[in-house]
């Protein structure tokens, strides 16, 4: 095989995983969060400080719930939810 028909094939395999990746994490957050600090804290319990580094990096940031813990986005009593994100669509007549 030719050396850069191989480039090529590993290049075009890191992009197709990237976007698998991507998608994962857009498509099922929390599914991929639990994965995220499984693999963050199966790095931290290794005995190198190299990987140990890496699995503190790599742990997603805690969930709290509760008001203000980012659990949704907003109550509605405190004044500062998010406004929706669909918006109504009115069509008028040419004259």
């Amino acid at each position: 095989m030719n050396h850069a028909l191989w480039w090529q094939y590993a290049v075009i395999a890191v992009l197709v995983m990237a976007s698998a990746l991507y998608m994962l994490r857009k498509l099922a957050p929390s599914m991929s969060w639990r994965w995220q600090a499984r693999l963050a804290s199966w790095l931290i319990r290794r005995r190198a400080g190299m990987w140990q580094a890496l699995g503190r990096r790599w742990l997603p940031p805690a969930k709290s719930g509760g008001c203000g813990g980012g659990a949704c986005d907003g109550c509605g009593d405190s004044g500062d939810a998010l406004p929706p994100l669909e918006q109504k669509i009115q069509f008028h007549r040419r004259r």
